[in-house]
């Protein structure tokens, strides 16, 4: 590979030097890209002018750059979207993937998040970068690199649309024309807003502005009556703006923001201002005017990738000068006095790798000179801080599943932790439905059991060893297992939907070994701590409360509704019991078994209903709705027979909600067609997704009692025995204990 890696340094304010830096060595999900079209921003301006940028703050040598394009010269081994010779659009901020904020899709707010060009990371003005597979996109043929560098700032401008909730027939004002106002201009006029106004101090820009779609244009100075500014946007709209998004950040934008918008509409920050500012907040308080801020983008490359293909936005006449990378200070000091609208730095001969002249290049260049030299992964062994427990291990046990009622009680291998892993010593595993499926009949669902695999997902244990990188557990700890692990790559990882991850690794299902054994790994951000007053025995069974809670968010379970839960067994008390915590004003649970009624109603239910297969659905509708007096606002199936969900989609009132969270058969015959002509909708919920924390807390707090719930208990020994009474039905809840 080419030992030329020219890239453009920034030392200190102005002080911005080309100059030659090692080519980056790639990790296993990285790739290593050739620079193409790197753009300038204006925070690229601020540090060089400035040396900060808001509260970054340049400390040491730092590499420009973050608007980008380039092409994979080198995968990482376990890079499975790319391939050498791909161009790409690159996404600059790459997170954590275990925070809060990474976990509820909200990444750019990640506080751990490397992002490229802000101190005291390296961007990616230089020839060679390397970056985060899944953070880059691949350009369609007919998107230039140019327009792959601009999906950056068009990003910005979609997220300030969609965080103002623009949509057909809003009316919107615009403050700021430079780059990130125009690119809101393109969104908002894509979103489907059918009245713009655009106003700066430059009407270079307002020109630009008009030629990209602006209806109204408004040249401002320095000196202008704040009052007359309101008024001449009113005018000029003919009416006041449903939302109005300021991408300048001087306070006086801000402030026209807030005075014009319209009672009950929305202000979007997305300039970054001075960190105090006067404004007229009182008067945008009482006419209820939300004030929302923006943090770069999240999950909107895509979206923009998609804009920018298809048509439907053009940013080709954004760019209005070009340079060399050898010209990069010349490129800023251009930047740097607003002569255009954006600066591109061509890395690479300029169109070297669009459309035709791509294919050339490759022959010519890439190929001849880019090696891509097959290599085994090499492993970095840490030392791992080893608590004294550890050296007193005995050997591990495990309840492992061979087959259907073939679950033998054997030896099993202590697994090694990761960096990011903790090692359990399991103390209690609950039984759930699921293993009773998996342990009676081999399967679950869409789960098949064909290898020998250890049952349990319901645990709770004590730390006895955590992996380098981890920071939120300690040895000793007590914690209770949420038993997911995502890929925290995929579309719906990074949504912040990890419960609907392509490829989870979730505890006792294919691939993934349960924890109903003495010893046992986990990553540790899926490991939350036992308060001071939560039993492990609680922990254990907060993983089914943690289903029912995200059961009943789904289902839109709220104050003074009526609710009907259909299967009275342990997910269907539980959210019984999550209903009446959340307000839920009149509850009804049926069941086939007369004693999980009787705990029902000591648990949580007003009403209990004992049904029979026997019975019609008519029957069977006609005594719920005798019994509530009414018919339910929601009905929530927690047993998964096609007969439960047939009576909810009759039962359910015009305009309610069913859930479904009972596993049942691939394929039912129900009456949906009639539901849905009375609008009722129907969800799924699928696990459980950020549950966890709120369960514990409703634990701790003493807002839900799991104590009672627990009615039986059995040593890890006997798991078997315990498996066996759970298919009498006369439990609640087994725990196991290891």
């Amino acid at each position: 590979m080419a030992q030329d890696n020219l890239t453009a340094v920034l030392y200190k304010t102005k002080d911005l030097r080309l100059e030659q830096t090692p080519i980056p060595q790639i990790a296993d999900d990285e790739v290593l890209l050739r620079m193409d079209c790197v753009g300038i921003c204006g925070s690229d301006v601020h540090y060089w002018e400035t040396g900060s940028c808001g509260h970054f703050v340049l400390k040491e040598p730092m590499i420009m750059g973050h608007e980008a394009s380039g092409v994979v010269a080198k995968l990482g081994a376990k890079v499975k979207n790319l391939k050498v010779g791909d161009r790409v659009a690159i996404e600059p901020g790459v997170p954590c993937r275990y925070c809060e904020f990474c976990k509820t899709g909200r990444y750019h707010l990640c506080p751990d998040i490397q992002f490229c060009a802000t101190p005291p990371v390296h961007g990616n003005l230089a020839r060679y970068y390397k970056h985060a597979a899944d953070f880059c996109y691949k350009l369609p043929d007919h998107v230039s690199m140019e327009e792959g560098a601009l999906l950056e700032p068009l990003s910005v401008g979609i997220h300030a649309c969609r965080r103002g909730g623009v949509s057909a027939g809003n009316s919107v004002l615009i403050l700021g024309g430079g780059p990130i106002g125009l690119v809101t201009l393109l969104s908002a006029r894509a979103m489907g807003a059918s009245k713009i106004i655009i106003t700066d101090l430059l009407q270079s820009r307002l020109d630009m502005a008009k030629k990209l779609g602006a209806d109204y244009t408004l040249l401002v100075n320095k000196d202008s009556n704040e009052a007359d500014l309101v008024r001449k946007v009113h005018e000029l709209l003919g009416t006041h703006p449903d939302i109005s998004i300021d991408a300048s950040g001087a306070q006086s934008t801000v402030r026209l923001a807030l005075l014009a918008t319209k009672s009950g509409g929305v202000a979007v920050l997305v300039g970054m201002g001075s960190p105090e500012l006067t404004l007229p907040l009182a008067g945008a308080v009482a006419r209820e005017v939300d004030i929302r801020g923006i943090f770069r983008y999240v999950n909107e490359y895509p979206i923009a990738m998609s804009m920018v293909a298809s048509g439907q936005v053009d940013v080709k006449p954004l760019v209005t000068h070009h340079f060399s990378i050898e010209d990069t200070l010349q490129a800023y000091d251009v930047a740097r006095r607003g002569l255009g609208i954006k600066v591109m730095i061509h890395v690479q001969p300029r169109d070297a790798n669009n459309a035709a002249a791509f294919t050339n290049f490759l022959i010519k260049h890439l190929i001849k000179r880019i090696y891509i030299v097959s290599y085994n992964s090499v492993l970095l062994y840490f030392n791992i801080f080893i608590a004294s427990e550890v050296c007193n291990m005995t050997e591990n046990y495990a309840a492992v599943l061979y087959g259907p009622k073939d679950l033998r009680y054997e030896k099993w291998p202590i697994p090694e932790i990761g960096d990011n892993e903790i090692l359990i010593k399991i103390e209690c595993v609950g039984i759930c439905g699921s293993d009773l499926k998996l342990y009676s009949t081999g399967k679950c669902g869409l789960e098949v059991v064909c290898d020998p695999m250890v049952l349990g997902h319901e645990g709770a244990g004590v730390v006895i060893k955590v992996g380098r990188e981890v920071k939120n557990i300690d040895v000793g700890d007590r914690v209770a297992i949420e038993p997911t692990q995502p890929c925290r790559s995929c579309e719906y990882c990074k949504k912040g939907r990890y419960n609907l991850c392509d490829q989870p690794r979730y505890c006792s299902t294919t691939g993934a070994m349960g924890n109903l054994c003495r010893y046992y790994k986990h990553v540790a951000d899926f490991c939350h701590k036992l308060p001071n007053n939560v039993s492990m025995e609680e922990g254990a069974a907060v993983q089914p409360l943690a289903i029912a809670i995200h059961a009943c968010t789904r289902a839109g379970v709220r104050l003074g509704c009526t609710l009907l839960v259909l299967g009275a067994g342990p997910i269907g008390v539980l959210c019984a019991m999550t209903a009446k915590a959340m307000g839920a004003a009149k509850i009804l649970i049926t069941d086939v078994v007369a004693s999980r009624l009787e705990t029902a109603k000591k648990l949580a239910a007003d009403h209990t209903l004992l049904v029979s297969p026997n019975q019609s659905d008519q029957e069977i509708v006609e005594r719920i709705t005798t019994v509530l007096d009414t018919t339910p606002d929601i009905t929530i199936d927690a047993c998964g027979f096609e007969s439960a969900q047939r009576i909810a989609l009759t039962v359910t009132r015009t305009g309610g909600t069913v859930l479904v969270v009972g596993i049942g058969e691939a394929t039912v015959r129900v009456p949906l067609t009639a539901a849905m002509l009375r609008e009722v909708d129907v969800r799924g919920a699928y696990r459980l997704l950020n549950s966890y924390p709120l369960a514990l807390a409703a634990v701790s707090s003493g807002a839900i009692d799991l104590k009672s719930f627990i009615t039986h208990h059995f040593p890890l020994e006997k798991s078997k025995e315990a498996m066996e009474f759970a298919k009498t039905g006369e439990a609640m809840k087994i725990i196991i204990h290891a």
